[in-house]
């Protein structure tokens, strides 16, 4: 869950939402003894200690220079490294079973967990059915686990990236047929199987979004999922990046379409992770950027696609995958406004492990659905995810500034 957000706007509460946090309905996300209650004074320190290099750009960048190529050629002590700073910060453990005191620990707070096994992109027939495999086995693991609710899906863990982007330019997206597209058959057949496996076991799966480039395929794939597993209820959700100045209107178009065709949306939103890549692609390319031209432009249609989604809340199950306070409280304000139970069972809210506790938490202490994105997997595997961690925002108004603040807020009050 790829979320790129600024500052936190602060705005002076009206009488009426103040009666609503004191009723417990808006949750306090400065609530910093409620955030980290269950975690030690150790706990606290080594994650001040790890945001604290995190902000700093030139330790970030040799994380991606260095470790990866350590890491990947297998010199001595790399990966023990990296299992012993940022992987526990941000990853579950090295398989399902390993995650499981993490999940545990999670739902112990009353948070569930999004499970993501977190593979790079894949290039081989016998890479794409390991990951096949591998996501059936969170599904499996899910249905088994009641701390557990969700697997995630990356279509380039299915399919090779040229694939995907041949066919970008003519796939039919809002129709969901890719009858004539045979080099993609095999990849619609492994998401197949995922997806009906999930419908089995009643438990959801996600499919994550990409470059632009390769993201029309991927509609299509999720189009055509949708249409087969969305019957009644919402097994399969897509990912709209709102980052992309298309994507309101695509959401409400998939929504015309769900109706159409008499089956349900499953929408996770969330800003968005590839901006800098996809506007040096534009640039190269000489084609208009997809991007937003500015973040103000991405906050505005985020909030509009909670809106739009949660005034459709009879046909549209929704995922709310935002680190912006600003978003999540005015999730929270909407559902007041439409008389909506906090456990209502079409809205979930999502945040990555190990970042953005205070949202997540305090959710769940207000009794709202929300998860943790809890990745897993060999160091080799999630090390590429750990270093977009870290190089994400390493500025102190951004992500790792933010968490520091919370962090040393909480280890002051405990004194």
């Amino acid at each position: 869950m790829k979320d790129a957000t600024g500052p936190t706007k602060s705005y002076p509460l009206a009488e009426a939402a103040l009666n609503r946090v004191a009723a417990g309905r808006i949750p306090d996300f400065s609530d910093t003894e409620r955030t980290f209650r269950h975690l030690s004074d150790s706990e606290l320190s080594f994650s001040a200690k790890l945001f604290g290099l995190m902000g700093r750009k030139w330790l970030t960048d040799s994380l991606a220079t260095l470790g990866l190529p350590a890491v990947a050629y297998g010199l001595p002590g790399a990966k023990w490294m990296v299992r012993q700073t940022i992987f526990p910060q941000f990853v579950g453990g090295q398989s399902l079973e390993a995650s499981q005191p993490v999940i545990d620990r999670l739902y112990e707070r009353g948070v569930t967990s999004i499970l993501d096994f977190g593979a790079e992109a894949k290039s081989t027939e016998a890479e794409f059915d390991r990951f096949c495999e591998e996501v059936k086995a969170a599904i499996r693991f899910s249905s088994d686990n009641a701390a557990a609710v969700a697997g995630v899906v990356k279509i380039t863990g299915l399919a090779d990236d040229e694939e995907l982007e041949w066919a970008n330019d003519e796939v039919p997206v809002m129709e969901g047929d890719l009858s004539d597209f045979p080099h993609l058959q095999s990849t619609l057949e492994r998401l197949d199987s995922i997806c009906k496996l999930a419908a089995e076991h009643n438990v959801q799966i996600y499919i994550d979004a990409e470059e632009s480039w390769m993201q029309n395929t991927i509609d299509a794939f999720a189009a055509n999922m949708m249409q087969r597993y969305n019957r009644g209820k919402v097994t399969v959700l897509h990912t709209y990046q709102l980052y992309r100045h298309d994507r309101l209107d695509f959401l409400k178009a998939c929504q015309e379409r769900a109706r159409k065709h008499g089956y349900k949306l499953g929408a996770k939103l969330v800003r968005g992770a590839y901006m800098v890549k996809e506007n040096e692609a534009a640039e190269a390319g000489n084609y208009p950027t997809p991007i937003q031209p500015s973040l103000e432009a991405t906050h505005r249609d985020f909030n509009a696609a909670i809106r739009y989604c949660l005034e459709n809340r009879d046909t549209i199950d929704c995922c709310i995958g935002s680190h912006n306070e600003e978003s999540v409280r005015l999730t929270c304000e909407l559902m007041w406004e439409y008389g909506m139970p906090t456990n209502a069972p079409s809205v979930q809210f999502a945040q990555l492990y190990g970042m953005s506790d205070n949202l997540t938490f305090n959710l769940a202490e207000s009794g709202y659905n929300v998860s943790k994105y809890l990745v897993y997997g060999p160091v080799k595997e999630v090390l590429p995810y750990l270093v977009r961690r870290a190089q994400e925002n390493t500025s102190v108004t951004g992500e790792m500034g933010r968490e520091l603040s919370l962090v040393r807020r909480e280890l002051e009050r405990r004194g």
